[in-house]
């Protein structure tokens, strides 16, 4: 059976949609280790892309560890020469990342991926790129986050929407977390070798007896994946409701590598970090993730300076048409 064809994208003048692949440059990059629930991030992936795969695939929480991350991106702009022309733009991405395993039909082990199951931008042309290009289920929020020589002691996310759910309720913004850290002098303490960094994350997370979640025999292989980190491919439930809302015109599941291109320095947070979660209607993380409301520990935080590009999208499951894409 042929291939299904599909028409040419419509852009029309001016669209603010750019084509693949993003190059994203002078990152800063904060990140933070929050302990989960896996009972609760396994339902949330089964609602999420073990649904929109639709048989062909199957996801599993490796870990119910939360990357929580804070990213000021200086620049971002589209490789695609037409799109490259018009211009560069900046954003704070803010993002829940949950580990998982997909396993494809007949195959015993799985590849491993990076799934963005919460995250903001503060920027609206990059909520319209990342949701209608790869299907990064963006918001936009307010934010604070240290400057690059400013003590890292402090990150806040606000964003618009109900609470609490009531006929009576008005869209306007709530508080919804903050990441705080005790006072201290200097920007934490600078690793020279990135490889250090990345076994020194690891080791942490290796000492937390909680970490790991899924099938053992797998851990070789996710350790071996992990040490090429923040290069990790990303994972997305893909969709578009039609015209009722009742049904989707086009759900798949898409993977995307991200790829590093240049890392100008490494930090570990050697403080202690604590999130403070509030009740939010809109974003119910307590549910979502299995954290719990008010404060919890947050675990070995750390910066990275880098230049990265995400690449072109590649459909792993169309389950509109009810077919595997690859």
């Amino acid at each position: 059976m042929a291939a299904p064809s599909h028409p040419p994208f419509l852009y029309p003048p001016g669209s603010p949609l750019m084509h693949p692949p993003l190059a994203l440059t002078q990152a800063r990059m904060y990140g933070f280790w929050v302990p989960g629930d896996a009972k609760a991030l396994q339902a949330s992936v089964d609602a999420t892309l073990n649904a929109g795969a639709g048989g062909n695939m199957a996801f599993t929480v490796v870990s119910p560890y939360v990357l929580m991350t804070f990213t000021d991106i200086a620049r971002a702009y589209s490789q695609w020469p037409d799109d490259r022309a018009k211009g560069w733009g900046r954003e704070v991405d803010i993002v829940a990342w949950v580990l998982v395993a997909g396993l494809a039909k007949g195959e015993w082990l799985p590849s491993f991926y990076a799934y963005p199951l919460h995250i903001w931008v503060d920027d609206c042309m990059a909520l319209i790129v990342g949701r209608e290009v790869f299907g990064y289920p963006k918001y936009l929020c307010s934010h604070f986050m240290p400057g690059p020589d400013e003590p890292p002691v402090a990150f806040t996310l606000a964003a618009k929407g109900f609470q609490p759910f009531s006929p009576d309720s008005e869209l306007c913004v709530h508080p919804l977390l903050e990441v705080t850290g005790a006072p201290l002098l200097g920007t934490g303490r600078p690793i020279g070798d990135v490889q250090v960094w990345r076994n020194d994350l690891l080791g942490g997370l290796d000492e937390r007896p909680d970490f790991w979640s899924a099938d053992p025999s797998w851990r070789s292989a996710f350790d071996q994946w992990f040490l090429t980190f923040p290069a990790m491919p990303q994972i997305f439930l893909k969709q578009f409701p039609d015209a009722t809302g009742q049904q989707a015109v086009y759900q798949a599941i898409v993977a995307a590598n991200a790829q590093v291109q240049a890392i100008h320095g490494v930090w570990m947070l050697g403080q202690e970090y604590s999130l403070n979660l509030h009740e939010f209607a809109s974003f119910p993380l307590a549910r979502t993730l299995g954290w719990s409301l008010g404060e919890q520990k947050a675990w070995f935080g750390y910066r990275i300076d880098f230049d990265f590009h995400v690449e072109a999208g590649v459909e792993l499951v169309n389950n509109t048409l009810g077919t595997e894409a690859r």
